[in-house]
């Protein structure tokens, strides 16, 4: 094999544009801006996830015709900037920043002769030299746009903001001088939310995201399409690890070429050892965003690496808990704070009011690599944090907040609010534990919230429901055989019955997990009574649905090493592997009448829906031939769902760029398009009159739950808006009147119920140390 020269360089801009990956949504506003003369723009991001290698693209990339300059603003690690650091408020720290600015841009304008360095008063004040340049340049410009973008603007950003503000003020002045200059500012997104400056204030933002997944996937495989294979689910790590983040995907697809470009494939042993060589080598970002923490703060982030099972979101109160066990000395406002300010510096994420999961994966592996959280726990002095944090919110003074950028409130000063959710929720916590509700009638707090629902009739807003065969027969789950009553008494003498012990079907099943467990499947009643388990431990088993019946189930389980679709009795009894099929499989939905089983599976490479004829349950081992694809149209297609009387199918695909709901015969012909809507519509699930549609919406931000009228009659209705919280996974009651989802907005994960006009809201699982997702309700 010839030489090979590594693409990926991680630790440098890119060189070549056909390395930039997932970045048109940005050009295209800029030139949005551009178009609509926008003098002054901010693009923010996380560190390190590509601002530079965008702007030194950015011609490459855009159709509209502009000059482009590049000002890269100074770094504090450089020796001769070394005066920036000591006085801001001397007048040379902004001279010599203006003077580098100069420096750089002076043979720019000279090779587009756009200025003459012979009329340029080299001995005047440089904030005199940059409006002399700029009023040459108005002069020697016709109509086109000068585009002037300024690299890491946030190097300038320190405790008093004196240099930002008067590099800032000196610039606006320029923007008046010269009506062809246009101003883009890249920076850290923490940065940002530091800066209070009119020219910052009034221009629009936008935030360069982690790549989109299919950038990222391409990120991976393009640049080494004829060097290396990859094993099914390897590029997935990947990005899993990497967070689909530009440096940490480049990191990576970097060390697993020059580790594996010889052997050229990749199987997941490979991917093992590339990701403990990474561990094991220097991560400057991580190693950086390690020691400036606090030793709260690497308690909080090493426990949150530590506790087992978890991945994803983490409520606070969870990490609490665990680093109570540890150390009894744990102070929660402690650890709430250190989680909003590692939030604040963007290593977590808020997800909900209560819960926080690593900005990038990869840093929970380096966290749970090289911290023990036994050993940290020793060096907090919690009694002095909480001093300290008390202190700080006694002495913080509020700022102003930008009319034009949402703003992240700055310190646990500025978060208080979730700290109070915490807080409250602990303070309930204590309500149940003993004398809760005398404190509660003293307070003269309303207890409806501390009481968990027993039976249907107690619960508001839920109507009990009961599962009949016929008008006359109730169907019963019994111990023995089953006695059929005759209709009319007979004056036959007969034996007496045998006992039977009788049970309620349950109505509800969904997959649950122990916090540090793998997921497994459970019913429960309408209410959330007798939460029973049906699939054992270790199985990873998820999304179940009910047979039409209700005498099966079919589920998702890793058992057999990877998704594969089971069916399984009521009681969970004899599981059968139905797909039996190397790719992942997923999202069963059964036909009315039980004979058939829809599902999605990325056995083509792309999600397209499956169709299973389930008369091969008679000969199980069949089964695996029995598939039918529906849909091939390579624009990732899941969730099919039937409607009630099997005419059609609701699914989700990104056929028009983004996940929107669509309907079908269930052949695959006659497709219609449902939603039309800029965000991701995903989940659908059909009401039991055929009439609606219910689906789950990122419109305004968060997940929610939304209900469409299929008459066109009235626009989608959001039925479970709530601040900060994701709502999942809509399932109707059999009577069309509730909607039973699964949502964060407690913490955890939770199951809740909720009446279709948006009222009776029920927890109908509250646990703290579980989560449930993905309901089904019995038909």
């Amino acid at each position: 094999m010839p030489d090979i020269t590594n693409p990926y360089r991680p630790t440098e801009p890119v060189a070549d544009p056909t390395m930039l990956f997932g970045r048109q949504d940005a050009i295209d506003w800029l030139e949005t801006q551009l178009n609509n003369n926008v003098r002054a723009m901010v693009l923010s991001a996380l560190p390190l996830i590509g601002k530079t290698s965008l702007i030194k693209h950015v011609g490459a990339l855009q159709n509209l015709k502009t000059i482009n300059l590049l000002v890269s603003l100074p770094t504090p690690k450089e020796e001769s900037k070394a005066n920036l650091r000591t006085d801001l408020a001397d007048s040379s720290s902004i001279n010599t920043v203006l003077q580098l600015m100069i420096e750089q841009l002076v043979p720019q304008l000279r090779l587009l002769n756009l200025i003459s360095s012979q009329r340029l008063d080299t001995s005047a004040q440089p904030s005199f030299i940059l409006r002399e340049m700029f009023s040459q340049v108005r002069q020697s410009m016709g109509t086109e746009k000068l585009v002037l973008y300024f690299d890491d603007l946030h190097f300038l950003v320190n405790d008093n903001m004196a240099l930002i503000a008067t590099f800032l003020s000196t610039l606006s002045p320029i923007l008046d001088d010269c009506p062809q200059l246009h101003l883009v500012f890249t920076l850290n997104q923490d940065k940002l939310r530091r800066i209070r400056h009119p020219l910052i204030d009034r221009a629009p933002t936008f935030h360069l995201a982690p790549l989109a997944a299919d950038a990222a996937l391409n990120m991976i495989t393009l640049p080494v399409k004829n060097i290396l294979r990859f094993d099914y689910g390897v590029t997935r790590r990947i990005t899993e690890v990497s967070s689909h983040h530009p440096f940490y995907l480049s990191l990576f697809c970097h060390t697993l070429l020059n580790r594996q470009m010889y052997d050229g494939w990749v199987n997941q042993r490979g991917f093992d050892a590339v990701l403990s060589e990474i561990l094991n080598s220097p991560i400057q970002p991580l190693t950086e965003s390690w020691e400036q923490s606090s030793w709260a703060e690497r308690a909080v982030l090493s426990g949150m690496a530590s506790i087992q099972g978890a991945h994803g979101p983490m409520a606070s109160q969870e990490i609490i808990r665990f680093l109570q066990k540890k150390d009894k000395s744990v102070i929660p406002t402690v650890v709430i704070d250190s989680l909003e300010i590692l939030a604040d510096r963007d290593i977590l994420v808020p997800m909900g009011a209560v819960s926080y999961r690593f900005q990038v994966e990869l840093f929970r592996f380096w966290v749970k690599e090289h911290a023990d959280t036994t050993e940290i726990l020793k060096q907090v002095d919690w009694p002095r944090q909480l001093a300290t944090a008390r202190y700080a919110r006694s002495s913080a003074k509020p700022t102003s907040a930008s009319p034009n950028r949402p703003q992240k409130k700055k310190g646990v000063a500025k978060r208080s609010w979730g700290r109070s959710l915490v807080l409250a929720l602990l303070i309930v916590m204590c309500f149940v534990a003993g004398s809760g509700l005398w404190m509660a009638q003293r307070l003269g707090l309303s207890m409806a919230f501390l009481t968990k629902p027993t039976t249907s009739s107690e619960s508001a807003g839920l109507t009990p429901i009961s599962y009949q065969t016929s008008p006359t027969t109730t169907t019963v789950i019994v111990d023995h055989p089953t006695v059929t009553a005759s209709p009319k008494p007979t004056t036959t003498t007969t034996p007496t019955p045998v006992p039977v012990q009788v049970r309620i079907l349950p109505a509800l099943t969904f997959m649950g997990r122990d916090l540090n467990k793998s997921w497994r499947i459970y019913t429960m009643n309408s209410d959330g009574s007798e939460v029973t388990p049906l699939s054992p431990e270790g199985m990873d088993d998820t999304v179940p649905v009910w047979s039409p019946k209700g005498q099966k189930i079919a589920f998702v389980s890793q058992r057999d090493g990877n998704r594969e679709i089971y069916v399984m009795d009521a009681d969970g009894k004899n599981p059968i592997n139905l797909t039996r099929h190397p790719a992942d499989d997923w999202t069963p939905a059964w036909s009315p009448d039980g004979r058939k089983l829809a599902f999605s599976s990325i056995r083509t490479g792309k999600w397209e829906i499956f169709m299973l004829d389930m008369a091969c349950l008679s000969k199980p081992d069949s089964c695996a031939d029995q598939v039918t694809q529906i849909t091939s149209n390579g624009t990732n297609n899941i969730s099919p769902v039937w409607s009630a009387d099997g005419s059609r199918f609701a699914f989700t695909s990104k056929a028009a760029g983004n996940w929107d709901i669509y309907t079908m015969n269930p052949s695959g012909t006659n497709l219609q398009q449902i939603t039309y809507s800029k965000a991701n519509e995903l989940s659908p699930a059909w009401s039991p009159d055929g009439t609606r549609l219910a689906y789950e919406s990122n419109e305004t931000g968060d997940v929610d739950i939304y209900i469409l009228p299929l008459n066109g009659s009235s626009p989608p209705k959001n039925i479970t808006l709530y601040p900060l919280a994701n709502d999942h996974g809509p399932t109707w009651s059999p009577d069309g009147k509730q909607i039973v989802f699964y949502s964060n907005r407690e913490g955890n994960w939770d199951i809740f119920s909720i009446t279709t006009d948006g009222q009776n809201l029920v927890n109908l699982t509250k646990t703290a140390t579980q989560e449930e997702q993905t309901p089904s309700w019995r038909p």
